[in-house]
């Protein structure tokens, strides 16, 4: 189980549903690093750093707006997704590049362009399927019932 801590920035009404928005701030994995200040990916790090993400879940009752909620996320859902989206783009690529060199008029920048062409398909289904595996309901198990204070 992941655990983050999320603001309720904002209780809306929605089409006969109250959601709450809820605001995170990631951040980066270098900020935790003592070499951040002599090594070349912590000074990208910081200039990239902190960047917040507010998505909606369904509102409980409780929830107040500047209190902070826990967030949990399940490890079999984080897999899901990461697999999602990394592999089947991945794989749409790879599949594009074996497919297309299967060609013999083909030459390797054409080759190169179809297997990217292919990857960009991939990323369009990903994005498709990921509403039809992770739909919006499911966040109501993200939200942990104890608010802190």
């Amino acid at each position: 189980m992941i655990r983050e801590t999320g603001k309720i920035i904002a209780i809306e009404k929605q089409n006969e549903k109250t959601i709450a928005v809820i605001e995170c701030i990631s951040k980066s994995a270098c900020s935790s690093c003592h070499n951040g200040s002599s090594c070349g990916v912590g000074v990208v790090a910081k200039a990239f750093s902190d960047k917040s993400h507010q998505f909606e879940v369904p509102y409980k009752e409780g929830m107040e707006v500047d209190k902070f909620v826990e967030l949990q996320i399940n490890n079999g859902d984080l897999i899901k997704s990461v697999t999602l989206a990394y592999l089947v783009p991945l794989l749409f690529f790879i599949g594009g590049a074996l497919i297309s060199k299967q060609f013999y008029f083909i030459n390797e920048s054409m080759l190169i362009l179809i297997a990217i062409s292919c990857a960009a398909i991939g990323f369009v289904f990903t994005r498709f399927f990921s509403h039809k595996l992770f739909p919006q309901k499911q966040l109501n198990k993200i939200i942990s019932s104890e608010l802190q204070k």
